[in-house]
């Protein structure tokens, strides 16, 4: 099978074959194919141990810069309480709840000792009030000024320290929900198990129409032992040279794929961060709607094909392009593919600062307590890059 189609300028293309693109991505998942050594880059030892001694300094004064300037930026009627109000009126500041709330995240503790917190740090993050209680907190979790004040803050995370990088990757990843479970250890089970079916199918797919069926992303109800809402899933894209978060989403349904987020996540990396120049992913993610997507945004994708691929469109010259591109000239082409690895670095980053369960039950909630993570994650690695990193993150306003 010959692809021979014109340039996007309207020039002949160099002749390729299905053949050629299929024994690329062979090799490349075999790991048989040679790569051009990348040059180590070093790491400022002294920035790195200066960074760490002043994180909890810089990360007070990033908490309260942040949500100060999101209160600011926010319209009067964005920080109203909306439907039927019920109750006494708000005893605290959203702003201060908003701050005690990070702090919250940041150390990991519970609702309780969060108040205490607050006692604590009063002076430095500037709140206004000097008792807090855990109720109030608790409250935080639920949408509203808040939750609000929290999305802005993710925003102005990127606005200062995603200012300066184009290329992004996204994955999937999930924090359970219980001690009892393991993410990797499920999914590690789950690719066993999809290895075992795909050598009982025999190789005939090589050879076949090509799929883009949507694989499996996470474990399902069927694959877990545990409770249905056993993991918080959450499919987010990530700066390759900051390691800041552009967007997220994240669900407690198992029924909801990995891939049916990327859309939202695409959306909101471009929102976030206007300066996306490529995306990159693993083959989940290669697929023609997907590159036609990212192409829309003014963006290049990089999602690595699947072994029975073709370069043919179907409507879709973006799939065509990336195809092409692979094959014209794989070792450029992987070099910015295999940045993708940030993504599941940024997600181990994660598990190590943030070891223990999502607390919350409610799904609203939970969706707030991934939202703190996100925003601390952010704002922990902002203060790391100004040390290292000047020259990729823009100084705050305040």
């Amino acid at each position: 099978m010959v692809d021979n189609e014109k340039k996007e300028g309207g020039g002949p293309r160099r002749r390729r074959t299905t053949e050629e693109l299929r024994g690329l991505v062979r090799s490349v998942r075999s790991g048989e194919f040679e790569y051009d050594e990348r040059p180590r880059k070093s790491l400022d030892w002294s920035s790195y141990t200066e960074a760490q001694a002043y994180e909890l300094a810089d990360m007070l004064y990033t908490v309260r810069v942040l949500v100060d300037e999101a209160f600011a930026r926010l319209p009067a009627e964005e920080l109203e309480r909306k439907g039927r109000v019920v109750g006494r009126p708000p005893v605290h500041s959203p702003v201060d709840v908003a701050k005690v709330m990070l702090m919250q995240s940041y150390f990991g503790v519970s609702n309780r000792v969060a108040a205490g917190l607050a006692v604590v740090f009063r002076e430095k993050l500037r709140l206004s009030d000097n008792f807090f209680s855990y109720k109030t907190v608790e409250r935080g979790y639920d949408p509203g000024p808040v939750t609000r004040i929290l999305e802005e803050v993710f925003r102005l995370t990127n606005e200062y320290g995603n200012a300066n990088e184009g290329t992004f990757s996204t994955d999937g990843s999930g924090d359970p929900t219980s001690t009892k479970v393991n993410y990797e250890s499920v999914r590690a089970a789950q690719r066993e198990e999809k290895e075992k079916k795909k050598k009982r199918e025999d190789k005939k797919k090589e050879t076949g129409a090509e799929e883009e069926e949507e694989a499996a992303a996470w474990p399902t109800a069927a694959a877990t032992v545990t409770t249905r809402h056993d993991f918080q899933y959450t499919v987010s894209s990530i700066g390759v040279h900051t390691k800041i978060y552009s967007a997220f989403a994240t669900t407690d349904d198992h029924s909801i794929g990995e891939f049916s987020f990327f859309p939202s996540v695409a959306s909101q990396t471009h929102i976030n961060c206007p300066s996306m120049e490529r995306m990159l992913g693993d083959s989940l993610y290669a697929a023609r709607s997907a590159c036609t997507t990212i192409e829309g945004y003014g963006a290049t994708p990089y999602f690595l094909p699947k072994v029975n691929s073709t370069y043919r469109s179907h409507g879709d010259p973006a799939w065509m392009e990336m195809t092409y591109a692979l094959v014209d000239d794989p070792q450029k082409w992987l070099g910015e593919y295999h940045m993708r690895s940030i993504s599941e670095t940024g997600n181990s980053m994660d598990k190590a600062r943030f070891p223990w369960k999502i607390r919350k039950r409610l799904a609203w909630r939970k969706r707030t307590e991934e939202l703190l993570r996100k925003d601390v994650h952010n704002a922990r690695r902002y203060s790391y890059l100004q040390y290292l990193e000047p020259g990729l993150v823009r100084p705050l306003a305040g």
